[in-house]
């Protein structure tokens, strides 16, 4: 029952802060740190921990499959260099530079332990970016990559993480031996991943109760994740393999009512953890500080700020040099598909960096160790160290990037595409009214001796070319003003009956999967455009 009452409490609490921050630029999960924070210092407030086997073998696949199988593969596959190198590279190169450093501020910690701080603050945390980027319009490309680094960065650093531990606790490591494992790994999770996902997605698209098929959807991320994790993998790469064949192979074969709940449900579901576990990381202030109130505070500021500027200047120097400069430099072939781009988006993928609370989940899961002689315990001071990068690259970083979009004046850009995929979406709808009238025609030629299906068909085609000609004049003159008409073809289809009307809505629907195919609309337009089609089939009469 306690526990109950804490979690109703911290709900409360999320929708109160959502609430006020529906009227500011700041993201929500950045105010609930803050409002976290400030809770965590009230005497009466209950003293609440994060459990760190909830956030990583619980949270963390969900949030995964969710974002892996609402992400776009074509996106993702033009963009995989970059990617790779962020997701991989980056992490790997945070993780060596961290290492170094601490090794020389506190060599009294030793080279395991160093490298074990410097993997859990190697990845950034994708969540915050997108909740900012949902306030304010990023480039597409950049939130692309900056999504494709969140969905298997957490895969690399917790892999390295576990190395790390290893080698604490046994006092060996071979960097061969970490390679490999670290390549078969990799290479199994992703077979196991696509297997898996293909295995589920042949068994769910012959799911046609909605409530069952909602049911094996939460199940999906977890027979993706926990195997691998058994195994002694990191069970994130398994899952992002199996979101994208969900989300890229499966979905069109769902009914539309289990489409219409999962693009409801799925994105609530990630809504309330994220805000969740970031209201959880402000609360765990008090008993961060508390844990190292032994320790020289002034020393331990200075440590965790050398700390904190060598992570942010770090990955300064890996995008800029390692990601954009050096493959176009030594692959001529790369810079002549891939020109360098304006230098705004890698000084924002840079910025972009903030760390979240997978770092702190895994700092947390440091088992116990013993105190550095009549120093301090390793394990409160790691915490402690990443509770400092978590609170300085949120509120440096994340209170920041509004101006620094501003001042970069990448604002425009992100505004250009919004528009061209506005424009997308008339030509998309143009190109899907266009395929039903060919098919109404079409369906007239053949039963031409049916004079009372004739007349209702000769009905519907004038109403396809009136709502065709005045899409058209609006794409010709006035394309900022649309807005998509749910109630378009309501005339039209109240003139036929409900074969035809489930007919012409599957000529839509196959045109707009054409379209989607040949990316000549994006993954969230498809999303979008597909839903309305839901809707109006889920609305026919029987």
């Amino acid at each position: 029952m306690e526990q109950l009452l804490t979690y109703i409490l911290l709900f409360s609490i999320i929708i109160i802060v959502g609430l006020v921050s529906n009227k500011l630029i700041i993201p929500i999960t950045l105010l609930l740190v803050i409002v976290g924070m400030i809770l965590s210092f009230i005497p009466q407030f209950p003293k609440i921990s994060i459990d760190p086997n909830l956030i990583l073998h619980i949270f963390l696949p969900l949030l995964i499959y969710q974002i892996s199988s609402f992400s776009s593969w074509f996106d993702f596959k033009k963009n995989i260099r970059p990617i790779a190198l962020l997701s991989i590279g980056h992490v790997v190169f945070i993780t060596f530079t961290v290492a170094y450093i601490v090794h020389g501020l506190i060599p009294d910690l030793g080279w395991p332990l160093c490298f074990v701080l410097g993997a859990v603050v190697s990845p950034p945390d994708d969540v915050a970016i997108v909740s900012i980027a949902q306030k304010i319009r990023f480039p597409n490309r950049v939130i692309t990559i900056l999504e494709g680094e969140g969905l298997l960065n957490d895969a690399a650093a917790l892999t390295l993480f576990r190395f790390s531990i290893a080698a604490l606790l046994t006092q060996q490591f071979s960097a061969a031996q970490t390679l490999l494992n670290f390549l078969i790994i990799v290479v199994g999770e992703i077979l196991y991943g696509f297997l898996i996902g293909e295995l589920l997605g042949q068994i769910r698209k012959r799911i046609k109760n909605t409530s069952l098929h909602m049911m094996a959807s939460l199940l999906t991320p977890f027979f993706a994740y926990l195997p691998p994790l058994i195994l002694g993998g990191s069970g994130v790469i398994s899952t992002v393999a199996t979101g994208f064949v969900i989300g890229h192979r499966y979905v069109t074969y769902f009914t539309p009512e289990f489409r219409l709940v999962g693009f409801a449900i799925w994105p609530m579901i990630s809504f309330a953890i994220n805000c969740l576990i970031f209201l959880l990381v402000g609360l765990n202030l008090r008993s961060i500080i508390d844990s190292i109130a032994p320790l020289s505070f002034n020393s331990i500021l200075v440590y965790g700020s050398i700390i904190i500027f060598t992570v942010i200047v770090a990955r300064f120097i890996w995008v800029f040099i390692a990601q954009v400069f050096l493959p176009r430099f030594l692959f001529p072939s790369i810079l002549k598909k891939d020109p360098y781009p304006p230098w705004q988006f890698p000084f924002l993928i840079s910025w972009s960096g903030m760390r979240g609370p997978i770092s702190l989940a895994a700092a947390l899961a440091i088992p116990i160790l013993p105190n550095l002689g009549n120093g301090p315990n390793p394990r409160d001071l790691i915490i402690f160290f990443v509770f400092m990068l978590i609170l300085a690259t949120f509120l440096l970083q994340g209170l920041t990037l509004p101006w620094i979009m501003k001042v970069l004046n990448v604002k425009q850009i992100g505004e250009k595409e919004a528009y061209r995929e506005h424009v997308n979406e008339l030509l998309a709808r143009k190109a899907m009214i266009k395929a039903a009238l060919r098919w109404l025609k079409q369906y007239r030629r053949e039963y031409n001796e049916d004079k009372l299906l004739c007349s209702q068909l000769k009905l519907a085609i004038t109403e396809y070319r009136d709502h065709l000609a005045d899409l058209k004049n609006r794409i010709d003159h006035h394309p900022e003003e649309l807005e998509y008409e749910s109630e378009a073809n309501s005339n039209e289809e109240n003139r036929l009956d409900i074969f035809l009307k489930t007919q012409l809505i599957e000529v839509e629907r196959a045109t707009l999967f054409q379209l989607w195919r040949r990316a000549k609309v994006s993954l969230t337009l498809r999303n979008k455009l597909l839903e309305k089609l839901d809707h109006r089939i889920k609305h026919l009469p029987g």
